[in-house]
């Protein structure tokens, strides 16, 4: 958990790893969005869309970069002030999916401290299918 005054730009959060993401995994993340589009979790729907795979969600990637954030908090106070993240690829069932973060900016004002930071989820290759940015404020 880190404390405000230990962050420096360029740090980087400890990398959170899921997978390889399963039907399974595709089909309970449609369930919690209450979204069944067939393409997430039958590979005849996206065959007829010339994918060469089922897609996992966006929103899935999402909320693992969310939890990156979470992890790195911990106990220590930080809340999440922003979170933005857009979408640049396909990532498919059977990828292992790395979230990875780093600090970029740090601030001061008389009510916090704020960290921005760098998002990104990867395959295995390497290649980032999400990116994003957050904030994060810590108490005075």
């Amino acid at each position: 958990m880190p404390a405000f005054d230990a962050i420096k730009v360029g740090d980087e959060l400890p990398p959170l790893a899921k997978g390889p993401v399963t039907r399974q995994h595709l089909v309970e993340w449609c369930a919690a969005e209450n979204d069944y589009y067939y393409l997430h979790y039958d590979e005849r729907v996206a065959e007829r869309m010339q994918l060469p795979g089922t897609p996992i969600q966006g929103t899935y990637k999402m909320a693992l970069m969310g939890q990156l954030v979470a992890r790195w908090l911990g106990g220590s106070g930080g809340r999440l002030a922003t979170f933005n993240v857009s979408y640049r690829g396909l990532s498919l069932e059977g990828d292992t999916l790395t979230c990875k973060g780093r600090v970029v900016r740090c601030s001061r004002d008389v009510d916090e401290g704020k960290v921005e930071l760098e998002l990104w989820c990867e395959n295995a290759d390497g290649v980032r299918s999400a990116i994003g940015n957050a904030t994060v404020a810590f108490p005075a």
